[in-house]
């Protein structure tokens, strides 16, 4: 049975704290709750039958909770909200052999943090957030030339918690080669551009973005004189294309710093480049396209 008490200060309007406790950490959570009796915060009970992941929640679904106070047997772990559905770990003790000096502590910490300083807690993610991105993609569009890799570098702006912008930079890893009947014609594509992303999920260590991207797409051909035709010479051509395209990105923290990037983008090229002789299509992109890739991110500030 775990027994969940809550309580209202009359210190900070409308601030809450619960105090969440299984059987063994009910003498610990006891002590808090009688601590914080002293200082003048008024208690109320609750009980249910939950675990800790499901009492942070509970807890932070609302936007009057300023801490939540978690006993484990003999553990005491603290949460302030940031925002997120679980909230942020604030500190933990260890309640040991004196359970009387540890609620002292933890009902004081709060107290002060919460109640009289305010302290705030940094979220997961703060505004004027950059990161560059370094990464490998696949295109993928309708015709003999795709699939294309490409090297891709991005410059990231996070100006507020749920959005951000980007620069964008995808350059073609190697040179496609077309061959026909003695024709040799080398395609290559860069993108440039940018996009603008929405996070709906931001934890400390897993972002979901959900967002919009379009880049100018410059489709270079150079093709080679035929040795069975010397008439035939090879001719240099360029033509700039639109990728406008919907996109899916989850960001895993490796370390404070350094995250690893997935992306999955679909859309289309505009319109439709083709590449060929006088008399016949060697290959195109355009109509529906897709792009996937892997890329790692340094975080600062």
């Amino acid at each position: 049975m775990v027994v969940a008490l809550l309580c209202s200060s009359s210190q900070t309007a409308q601030a809450e704290t619960v105090l969440s406790s299984d059987s063994r950490g009910s003498a610990v959570c006891g002590t808090v709750e009688a601590e914080l009796t002293q200082v003048g915060i008024e208690i109320s009970t609750r009980e249910g039958d939950e675990t800790s992941r499901r009492a942070r929640r509970r807890a932070f679904a609302g936007e009057s909770v300023d801490a939540l106070v978690v006993c484990r047997g003999r553990r005491v772990e603290v949460y302030y909200p940031d925002g997120s559905p679980l909230g942020v770990q604030a500190f933990t003790v260890s309640a040991k052999d004196d359970p009387g000096g540890t609620a002292i502590d933890v009902s004081e910490r709060i107290r002060s943090e919460r109640f009289v300083a305010d302290v705030p807690i940094p979220s997961p993610y703060t505004p004027r957030n950059w990161w560059l991105g370094l990464g490998a993609d696949v295109a993928f569009s309708p015709g003999s030339i795709a699939p294309i890799p490409f090297i891709s570098v991005d410059l990231g702006y996070r100006f507020h918690r749920r959005w951000s912008i980007e620069a964008i930079a995808s350059i073609q890893a190697n040179v496609r080669t077309i061959r026909l009947e003695g024709l040799e014609t080398r395609v290559r594509l860069d993108q440039y551009g940018g996009g603008l992303s929405y996070h709906p999920l931001a934890l400390p260590r897993v972002d979901l973005a959900l967002g919009a991207r379009a880049t100018a797409v410059r489709v270079g051909v150079r093709g080679t004189s035929n040795a069975e035709e010397p008439a035939l010479v090879g001719q240099r051509d360029a033509a700039w294309v639109a990728f406008p395209a919907a996109k899916l990105t989850m960001r895993f923290a490796l370390t404070r710093m350094l995250w690893l990037r997935v992306q999955g983008e679909f859309g289309a090229i505009v319109p439709r480049a083709v590449v060929s002789t006088d008399s016949e299509e060697l290959g195109s992109v355009g109509g529906f396209a897709a792009q996937t890739g892997i890329a790692l991110e340094v975080h600062f500030e």
